[in-house]
């Protein structure tokens, strides 16, 4: 199978996120049900925010999630409505939740890089609990 050339291929986002609030546990199983929990409520909002069109054209996805840590991939074009239906992520499975945007990147090495490593020692060291 051939890959298309860059001028043809999506451009594609990736962003770093926190959902302060969300029940996390080590075991593998718990973590792609979060993985799942998130990924339907930004659906569920990207569906009622912009329809159906809308969430097909954001080509939304849940690459990487660990504990409370997670990077959502998306389009280019549909970054903002990404941003803003998971910033309208009020409530995860019954439980209150904050999710927090850490930043956005053009590739998911450095967006781990740059936000996830780093930004979760660092987090750690100055949340004061």
């Amino acid at each position: 199978m051939k890959r298309l050339p860059p001028s043809l291929r999506h451009r594609k986002r990736y962003i770093a996120f926190r959902i302060i609030g969300l029940r996390t546990s080590d075991r593998t199983s718990d973590q792609s049900e979060n993985i799942k929990k998130v990924a339907h409520k930004l659906m569920e909002n990207l569906i009622s925010l912009f329809g159906e069109v809308g969430l097909t054209n954001s080509s939304v996805w849940i690459e990487y999630m660990e504990n409370e840590y997670g990077i959502i991939r998306c389009s280019n074009e549909s970054l903002d409505k990404v941003m803003i239906a998971f910033s309208l992520i009020s409530e995860i499975d019954g439980v209150k939740v904050l999710p927090i945007t850490l930043g956005v990147s053009g590739t998911i090495k450095r967006c781990k890089m740059k936000y996830l490593k780093g930004g979760v020692e660092s987090a750690n060291a100055t949340d004061g609990l």
